[in-house]
């Protein structure tokens, strides 16, 4: 049996290898929190929508208003081309002016409109929420996320950034690159890596040969869904040359790279028997870098393409992780075996298991002061705090017929 492998309550295996305990108790914490602001963006929109009745209803009392004044003075307006007596001129002043006046009442009531209705944008609310959801990003990462990580020491700073994709939530991070701010030399990494390349020969025929790629240094990185790629230079100095490797599980390609980083020429494919070294390179890159993912700081939070700060209702946000998190959350709850708890378990080795669990009704606690609306979803992972009856029940052990002599406590260990 795997140490540190995660457990149901019930002892069935869980399918992360997490504490999904933490994870979900940070995350109802940081999502109440981002409820906050849009309980308060919903009161702004709530006032918006009262200010354009109001403002819809003083619009229609000022057309109204006009159409009386004007209405009225029709009868002292000249009729024909003649020069307007002293009282039609009057009543011409008196219709401009009117509308005059009419027309700024109306640009004042459009621009109280279009004041409470920015105050009403989710915009306003964006900074906010990703302000509340970071401590979950920067220490947690949704049910099988998918990482895209790099990082390049050719610029004058070091700089290494990640992203992470979760459903339809992408978290962008950048990364301290501590303590990897240097070029890594490739023997370093691993031994033995030769590929062979085109070159040209004396009489300017391409042969292929082989290069030693153990005294290059790698400057950059890349890890996506699909490939990584590792671009070398012969030297650390800035102005050298390099490689640029990309591998994929089906092969690699290599392409010639500038002193400026850019390719010179397309991608070659790599010879079948040297795929393998250079795929062990790209593995170890990646196990010498992977550890700067923890060391994360949030940057961007979007929903698909878009991100939350043009987001229409950046509630979506909050509400589609708590969304990805509830099947295990339901689950965690019909398998515990304590009634009103959240258990897993975690097998610690030695035939030993740790207990990890959270009280309901401390999760409960912390969403309680958020509005139906926003307890909701929280109720519908099955986090509530009313004690029920453990979904398994265990049958009742008669008591051990006492041993003779014996006077001692006995303790129970949960071992496998």
């Amino acid at each position: 049996m795997l140490p540190d492998m995660y457990r149901y309550g019930d002892g069935t295996p869980f399918p992360l290898d997490e504490n999904f305990i933490e994870t979900l108790t940070t995350a109802v914490e940081t999502c109440t929190n981002a409820f906050v602001p849009l309980t308060e963006l919903d009161t702004r929109r709530e006032k918006a929508r009262e200010v354009r009745r109001e403002a819809d209803k003083e619009l229609g009392r000022l057309a109204d208003l006009e159409a009386t004044v004007v209405g009225s003075l029709l009868a002292f307006a000249p009729s024909d081309n003649k020069k307007p007596s002293l009282t039609q001129q009057v009543s011409q002043k008196i219709t401009a002016a009117v509308k005059t006046a009419v027309a700024e009442a109306r640009r004042q009531v459009e621009g109280r409109v279009a004041s409470t209705d920015a105050l009403a944008s989710g915009k306003t609310a964006a900074e906010a929420i990703t302000r509340a959801l970071r401590p979950f990003f920067e220490a947690h990462q949704l049910p099988n996320a998918k990482w895209i990580m790099s990082w390049d020491v050719r610029g004058a700073e070091p700089s290494a950034n990640a992203v992470a994709t979760g459903g339809r939530i992408s978290a962008s991070f950048t990364l301290s690159p501590d303590p990897s701010r240097a070029p890594i030399r490739v023997e370093q990494l691993c031994e033995g890596v030769v590929v062979h390349m085109m070159k040209k020969g004396v009489f300017g025929k391409a042969k292929p040969a082989p290069v030693d790629l153990g005294k290059y240094v790698v400057v950059a990185f890349e890890r996506n869904t699909h490939e990584s790629i590792v671009t070398l230079k012969e030297t650390p100095n800035k102005s050298a040359l390099g490689i640029r490797f990309a591998v994929t599980d089906v092969g690699a390609t290599w392409v010639s790279i500038t002193a400026a980083g850019d390719a010179d020429g397309d991608p070659n494919p790599l010879d079948l028997e040297d795929v393998a070294p250079v795929r062990q390179l790209a593995e170890r890159a990646y196990g010498a870098l992977k550890d700067l993912i923890h060391r994360r700081t949030l940057m961007e939070l979007s929903l698909g393409n878009t991100l939350i700060a043009d987001l229409d209702e950046p509630r979506i946000i909050p509400l589609e992780l708590l969304s990805q998190l509830t099947p295990l959350a339901r689950t965690i709850r019909e398998k515990s075996r304590m009634s009103g708890e959240l258990i897993l378990k975690r097998d610690i080795g030695d035939g030993r298991r740790e207990e990890l669990f959270v009280p309901r009704a401390t999760l409960a606690a912390q969403f309680a002061r958020l509005p139906f609306e926003y307890r909701r979803p929280f109720e519908e992972m099955g986090i509530t705090s009313e004690e029920t009856s453990p979904a398994i029940q265990l049958p009742v052990r008669p008591p051990a017929p006492p041993r003779a002599g014996a006077n001692a406590s006995t303790i129970k260990i949960d071992n496998d």
